[in-house]
């Protein structure tokens, strides 16, 4: 806020100033004045645009290198840096166009100046200050010296006021509110419309695509806000995650870097390496096999592949914070929440409509009929639960499959339960248990499963009822 004040006393000052000495001057000498600020304008903008587009790729290697230098975006594990080379692009064009600028017009305006004062003495053998042809108005002067003062103002504060119309505008479409600052500023939102434009103009990339810095900017700033809301918990409408996909499918650059960033950490992280200066401790176990499936799934994105998965990871994630699992090694929450019909089947309708993503069901039921024996300490054998074409089930399969999922995993805890004797033998319902598992034959995923479930039981039955009180 007080530098919004700062700013905003500086610029009328320097504004009032102008205004005075426009009041003062002879017009004849503010227009002249004009003049040479346009011309400079004018000639500092075609020079700069002709600089950004003959740009040399190999300023933009070389800040590419930086980049996965300094930010550890590189190691043996890395997948591709294509995307890199074009934010690096994309950033070195922005830079140029913003500082050349500034810098040609400056340049340019100091030459225009002495090449004016020049003429004037030798066409009128007088100095300029004493140049005086016509009777002189005050208002024409404080006018033509307004108009100059908002052309020099534009030279430099246009990227102040491009930011303020990006950002705003991002804000705006998230349905929020930025807070009192100076890109907030009146000042700056009077500079926004024409300062943004000209700011795409100057900084107009030579990568392939159709598509504007600033919109490429907003859409950065519309997921970085949206992203905020989600992972606040206020996104029960799903309109954050609604507008995330939009804005990644908007966007040009977004998406091709995002993913190609994705793949590299999942891939990365996967091997045990670090990626942006992070790593990932994965768990051991089944719990580690499901992780590991993940991050194989995203270590293979792409623009198409995130595009298609954003709002599935998004939503999947959203529906794992809201059982608890919030991290990687939550195995025992997870196990827990997959017993429940309600989550299972949104989860399995979530996943199996990705192409992507459905891989990971079978993982998912792996895990959990794995982890299930595990908690009652017999002996499993994953080669008894055999992967499934998990694409040649429907949406109504899907529901049956999880409702059947859900329940077997629910029986298998009350053996543990029963196993453990926090249910006596007299309370147990063996008919009931017989039921649900004369259900489970009907499914289409689960009688495999259970069959050799069954075996398993089978070959550790002593050990079983060795466990149970009362046998």
């Amino acid at each position: 806020m007080a530098v919004s004040v700062i700013f905003t006393i500086i610029y009328l000052a320097l504004l009032g100033l102008c205004l005075f000495i426009g009041w003062k001057r002879h017009w004849v000498r503010s227009a002249l004045s004009f003049v040479t600020a346009a011309l400079s304008f004018a000639g500092a903008y075609f020079l700069t645009r002709q600089f950004v587009s003959l740009r040399g790729e190999a300023v933009s290697n070389v800040l590419k290198e930086e980049l996965l230098e300094l930010m550890n975006l590189r190691n043996e594990f890395t997948v591709r840096e294509t995307a890199m080379l074009n934010v690096s692009a994309f950033i070195v064009d922005i830079i140029l166009g913003m500082v050349m600028f500034w810098i040609l017009f400056l340049l340019l305006w100091l030459a225009a100046n002495i090449i004016k004062r020049v003429l004037v003495k030798l066409i009128t053998k007088k100095k300029y200050s004493e140049l005086a042809p016509f009777k002189d108005i005050r208002p024409l002067g404080a006018a033509i010296k307004l108009a100059s003062f908002l052309l020099v103002s534009m030279v430099f504060i246009y990227p102040l006021g491009a930011v303020s119309d990006i950002l705003c505008s991002a804000a705006d479409n998230c349905g929020r509110r930025l807070p009192a600052s100076v890109i907030t500023n009146p000042i700056s939102r009077i500079y926004g419309g024409i300062g943004r434009g000209l700011f795409d103009s100057l900084t107009e990339t030579g990568l392939d695509g159709d598509f504007k810095n600033s919109e490429e900017i907003e859409r950065g700033a519309e997921i970085v806000i949206s992203l905020r809301d989600f992972s606040d918990g206020g996104d029960e409408e799903g309109e954050a995650i609604e507008r995330i996909c939009g804005s990644f499918r908007s966007s040009y650059l977004l998406t091709d870097f995002t993913s190609e960033l994705v793949a590299n950490a999942a891939n990365s992280w996967k091997n045990g390496a670090s990626y942006m200066y992070n790593t990932v401790d994965i768990p051991k176990g089944r719990n580690g096999e499901l992780v590991n499936g993940v991050l194989t799934v995203l270590s293979e994105w792409r623009r198409e592949n995130l595009l298609n998965d954003i709002d599935t990871a998004l939503n999947t994630y959203d529906l794992l914070k809201s059982q608890g699992v919030t991290k990687i090694d939550d195995g025992k929450v997870l196990l827990k929440a997959l017993e429940r019909e309600e989550f299972t089947e949104s989860l399995f309708l979530e996943l199996s409509q990705n192409g992507d993503f459905i891989e990971l069901i079978p993982k998912v039921m792996r895990f959990g009929i794995g982890s299930a024996m595990d908690a009652m300490k017999l002996d499993y054998d994953d080669e008894y639960t055999v992967e499934f074409d998990a694409k040649a089930l429907d949406k109504n399969d899907w529901k049956k499959e999880a409702r059947a999922f859900s329940t077997l995993l629910r029986r298998m805890n009350m053996i543990k339960e029963l196993t453990d004797g926090h249910i006596d033998l007299d309370d147990f319902d063996i008919e009931e248990l017989m039921e649900d598992f004369d259900e489970l034959k009907d499914s289409r995923l689960l009688s495999n499963i259970l069959v050799n479930g069954l075996i398993q039981v089978v070959i550790n039955a002593p050990q079983l009822a060795q466990k149970i009180p009362g046998l």
